[in-house]
């Protein structure tokens, strides 16, 4: 019962996963930096693109970024269950678990900050 017919790319997977963490990253360090030095400026021209733009960058981005995540975590498993090893000991599946965890993290925030509004 194999669900994948084809073979997943995980290391490829992940890197474009962490890549795209990085603008919501950087859009909430913007924020934090904003908040800091009172000077609303820098957020207001990322907000100035319309909140389609910061639906995009603080949910779409990491909700993808996890979803990729989670693909990747199923095809480790199973290359792991193939090889017969612990797939937890693997270094891909640490990524992957840290990724995971990263990702929830800048989805928290962005419901922390929904809540404040």
């Amino acid at each position: 019962m194999d669900a994948f017919i084809q073979p997943v790319y995980t290391r490829r997977l992940l890197i474009i996963a962490y890549l795209l963490t990085v603008p919501t990253l950087i859009f909430w360090l913007t924020v934090a930096i904003s908040v800091v030095t009172h000077n609303h400026r820098y957020v207001d021209i990322v907000l100035g693109l319309g909140s389609l733009s910061h639906f995009i960058i603080a949910f779409f981005l990491p909700f993808t970024s996890f979803i990729i995540a989670l693909v990747c975590r199923i095809s480790l498993r199973q290359q792991a269950i193939a090889k017969n090893i612990w797939h937890r000991e693997t270094q891909e599946m640490k990524v992957n678990q840290g990724l995971m965890n990263w990702c929830m993290i800048l989805m928290a925030v962005m419901i922390i900050s929904l809540i404040n509004n």
